[in-house]
């Protein structure tokens, strides 16, 4: 499936919690579905961990793209090991396969690389080599059509005052074989708590990467666990009407943190309207 629609209305299904099923997105004005997480066991091998794995993961995944929807599988998250990545680090080539291999047998579209893990921007191992020789490996290995491969960092990454903005460099090795960018807009107090920051880190890091490529990511609702919660009427209002007023149809999108706290399809509804997609 081809990653032309712009803008992006991305979506995160994690837990399960929700009263809709992962299937029923169908019917809700989302362009992109990212299923987490993938995560290692004690060997190091791969599974599904989160409320999409059972049984039916790959009719719903088949569901979502037969109404036009790409659907990636996430590798990463914040529960991720250090101890995991840096051996990985060691052999990009098995882990490599490990998820070319998840997409085909599931059926995905590609793949969504959630990196959360300072220690390889801070000197215990080469994070930003390991993350480069990622992308570029799964970018030859995952076959036409099932090659979908896009990122997400958070803020700090691509500022020069946090460890000389690994992203940037990351981006400069790699970002044309990334389709787009899941930045995670939250969770740092000090870059993106509020609609005005959030928009001059778009500007900012879309200086880098183009707009087109750069997707604002969001929390859905207030949980009380993370910062940078915006209403939705803000993230419409001070957001997504500035964002589009300055690049246009160049504007990326909206990334949502996660599924299970979109309840009643509220907030797809209300990004989908924004972007034109409702």
């Amino acid at each position: 499936m081809l990653d032309v629609t712009l803008p992006r209305n991305v979506i995160y299904f994690s837990s399960n919690a929700n009263q809709i099923p992962l299937a029923g997105i169908r019917n809700l004005p989302y362009t992109d579905v990212v299923v987490a997480f993938l995560v290692p066991d004690h060997d190091l091998i791969l599974h599904g961990d989160g409320g999409a794995f059972n049984g039916d993961l790959q009719s719903n995944i088949q569901a979502l793209q037969n109404v036009g929807k790409n659907v990636l599988i996430s590798f990463g998250g914040g529960v991720f090991s250090s101890f995991a990545y840096q051996n990985y680090a060691k052999n990009v080539d098995g882990l490599v396969n490990q998820i070319a291999n998840f997409v085909n047998t599931y059926g995905f579209d590609g793949v969504d690389i959630d990196y959360e893990d300072d220690a390889g921007f801070t000197g215990t191992y080469d994070g930003i080599g390991f993350l480069s020789a990622l992308t570029g490996g799964l970018a030859e290995t995952l076959p036409s059509g099932r090659n979908i491969i896009t990122h997400a960092p958070q803020t700090p990454y691509w500022d020069p005052h946090y460890h000389n903005a690994p992203y940037i460099k990351i981006w400069q090795r790699v970002g044309d074989k990334i389709a787009w960018i899941n930045n995670q807009f939250y969770n740092n107090k000090t870059y993106d708590h509020t609609a005005v920051s959030k928009v001059l880190w778009y500007e900012r890091i879309a200086a880098v990467t183009g707009a087109q490529k750069l997707v604002v990511g969001g929390l859905v609702a207030n949980t009380g666990t993370g910062e940078g919660y915006i209403p939705l009427d803000d993230m419409i209002q001070n957001v997504i009407r500035p964002l589009r007023s300055k690049f246009g149809a160049q504007f990326g999108g909206i990334m949502g943190w996660q599924f299970a706290s979109d309840q009643y399809g509220t907030w797809a509804d209300g990004i989908g309207q924004a972007l034109g997609l409702r």
